[in-house]
């Protein structure tokens, strides 16, 4: 824990250079979530069926790749996480947002301004490395190849969602097996339920967002009725959570 918490603390300035002096994209000034002195055993369901947050520490882990997936709400809970992993962060990142092509750049360019990792929009060929998030382009498809290296795919009509969580998820779990530490966060609908299965399938972890700290409680929901969720964790705990998972 005290390793998680330096990190952190680290994590707590921008990059060097005229990033400094760029404001945030999103004020948030919701304050953190405290934890209670004992640490429940993964998810704990309450008697109307709901599933608060869990505070038990994930296992550490060489995990090969950090896969976020997001919808409604997205960019205040990606603003949250992304701006407080440190730029030692040895995991490469793909990010899926349900954005329209012509803001996802500009997404990612703002959170590159803010972040201690690098982050871009994905294009055709790049290679995953540490400490770089890369999101999926607005309009297209995000995949993994077999080099680790990224495809950007036209975006099948058949499928709801230009970018989608299922595709990424689903070809990280073919590229990595069990070497995939997922995430589910805010967002409508059910994108990244087909894509978790697969990942657990291959016996990847699964994170999903707690109800309380969603916009919508709609993807993470997903994960967790089809029992696809190692952990369910509130937004202000999951940095620190990746953070002791893959340090």
């Amino acid at each position: 824990m005290a390793q998680r918490n330096q990190c952190l603390l680290g994590a707590s300035s921008n990059k060097a250079g005229a990033r400094n002096d760029s404001p945030p994209a999103i004020a948030d000034t919701t304050p953190p979530v405290s934890r209670p002195a004992s640490a429940p055993v993964r998810n704990q369901a309450l008697n109307d069926g709901a599933v608060i947050a869990s505070t038990t520490s994930p296992a550490h882990k060489a995990y090969k790749l950090v896969a976020i997936g997001t919808s409604t709400g997205g960019p205040v809970a990606l603003q949250r996480v992304l701006t407080q992993l440190p730029a030692n962060f040895p995991a490469p990142i793909v990010i899926v947002q349900h954005m329209p092509a012509a803001f996802t750049n500009a997404f990612a360019e703002r959170l590159n301004k803010l972040c201690n990792i690098d982050v871009k929009q994905a294009e055709e060929g790049d290679l995953l490395r540490p400490g770089l998030a890369l999101l999926a382009p607005g309009g297209k498809q995000m995949m993994i190849d077999t080099r680790g290296k990224v495809r950007i795919l036209p975006g099948d009509e058949r499928l709801n969602y230009k970018p989608s969580v299922d595709v990424t998820f689903g070809s990280a779990a073919k590229v990595f097996n069990n070497k995939v530490l997922a995430v589910v966060l805010t967002g409508m609908g059910a994108d990244g339920r087909e894509g978790a299965r697969m990942l657990k399938q291959a016996g990847s972890q699964v994170w999903a967002q707690d109800e309380a700290s969603c916009v919508i409680y709609g993807m993470p929901m997903a994960i967790v009725k089809a029992d696809l969720a190692d952990f369910v964790y509130s937004l202000d705990d999951i940095a620190g959570y990746l953070v002791e998972a893959c340090i």
